[in-house]
């Protein structure tokens, strides 16, 4: 049996096990997956729990708040999107720990599943963490996009925006009150911030809306439902759930951990059937 699991802060209700679990019994791959949250350790403990992890036979890791950057400085080979967006949600433990960045190719598969032209020049970003980096650069890979970032760590946020020019992707940072007269200006708005999750509720943008011709992206996922979703269906804005990241990372992922095990013609297939079932379960 294979072992894997995920380390972060308040993990105790993610889905990650329960998606791994179904993937496995997908594509006839016997494994567990485990939790870590090491929210009380010492920050050394991170280092510490990856060697006793791969000492003790487990064959990768998911990775989410607050790691995502610091995990990429573990790794012996970084593969291409998370050497691009300089952060790793993914450790695979083969001889040597190959870091990835499944949020940036799950992100670009939820973008091209619900639009193959990707249309959307203007496109605001609200939170620039973990997910909020990997989305910024993955829209910015797209080209000709015009990006905007909200971020209320504004030394995080410059830094981040630096980065990204250094990319060449053209990014500016917002303060908050700048928005009230630029929000029906966007094309897309898309909220990379914990607000709206069960443990954080609100709505990222305050008391603004979105307008119908604009679509919207809510990374979080559980409630499917935010208040920003629900804010979005009012006016007959396009909406994208968390539910469609959170599922195509976890695939992605899964393929990394198993890759030699996965009938690749099936993919399509398992898919289609986890999109259903996490809509179902989650989206009410």
């Amino acid at each position: 049996m294979n072992k894997f699991g995920l380390i972060g802060h308040n993990i105790s209700g993610s889905q990650a096990p329960d998606i791994h679990q179904r993937l496995g019994n997908l594509f006839g791959v016997s494994l567990s997956y485990e939790l870590f949250d090491i929210k009380n350790k010492e920050d050394h403990y991170f280092e510490s729990l990856l060697k006793e992890l791969k000492v003790d036979g487990f064959k990768g890791v998911n990775i989410t708040y607050p790691f995502k950057e610091k995990a990429i400085n573990y790794a012996d080979k970084v593969n291409k999107g998370a050497s691009f967006v300089k952060s790793a949600n993914t450790l695979i433990f083969q001889e040597k720990i190959i870091a990835e960045n499944t949020d940036f190719s799950g992100f670009l598969r939820t973008l091209d599943f619900h639009f193959k032209d990707n249309k959307a020049e203007k496109i605001l970003v609200i939170g620039g963490g973990g997910v909020g980096r990997s989305v910024l650069f993955g829209l910015g890979s797209l080209h000709n996009k015009v990006l905007y970032l909200i971020e209320t760590d504004l030394i995080k946020g410059n830094n981040l925006v630096k980065e990204l020019l250094l990319s060449d992707i053209n990014c500016k940072l917002l303060k908050n009150n700048e928005l009230d007269g630029m929000i029906s200006k966007f094309n897309a708005i898309i909220n990379c911030t914990p607000i709206g999750h069960q443990d954080f509720p609100g709505c990222p943008l305050g008391l603004l809306k979105p307008n119908k011709d604009q679509w919207v992206f809510d990374v979080v996922y559980t409630p499917a439902k935010t208040q920003f979703i629900k804010k979005a269906e009012k006016v007959g804005a396009k909406i994208i759930s968390g539910i469609d990241l959170f599922v195509f990372q976890a695939l992605d992922a899964f393929i990394l951990f198993n890759n030699e095990k996965v009938n690749k013609n099936e993919i399509s297939e398992r898919l289609n059937y986890l999109r259903q079932h996490y809509f179902k379960v989650l989206f009410n």
